[in-house]
């Protein structure tokens, strides 16, 4: 009897663990995305293309794992390409900075 509630205990603690994976990976997705569009934006295309570049090419392949329920490198990756699309949006801001400067510098 003890077994058998045991196991029914353990069953109840880890069952909703079974989830987790997709809803972490979909969220990374996600927040992934929306940091390559606030990029894209910004002009990080052209002013950090390797960043830029390299942000789209991780989330393409966290897409690509997701699909393949590998959730937790899908995560990993979507980590990695939000990592390089806010570092090619700050290039992007500061190159624009710059360039309002040079502007406005008579």
């Amino acid at each position: 009897m003890r077994l058998r509630l045991a196991l029914f205990v353990a069953l109840l603690v880890l069952a909703p663990l079974a989830g987790c994976g997709p809803i972490q990976s979909t969220g990374a997705l996600i927040d992934a995305d929306v940091e390559i569009e606030g990029a894209r934006a910004a002009g990080a295309n052209a002013a950090a293309p390797y960043e830029f570049h390299s942000a789209e090419a991780y989330l393409h392949k966290a897409r690509e794992l997701a699909g393949r329920a590998q959730y937790e490198s899908a995560t990993t990756f979507a980590s990695r390409a939000r990592e390089l699309a806010k570092e090619a949006h700050k290039k992007a801001a500061a190159a624009s900075q710059r360039e309002q400067g040079a502007e406005a510098a008579p």
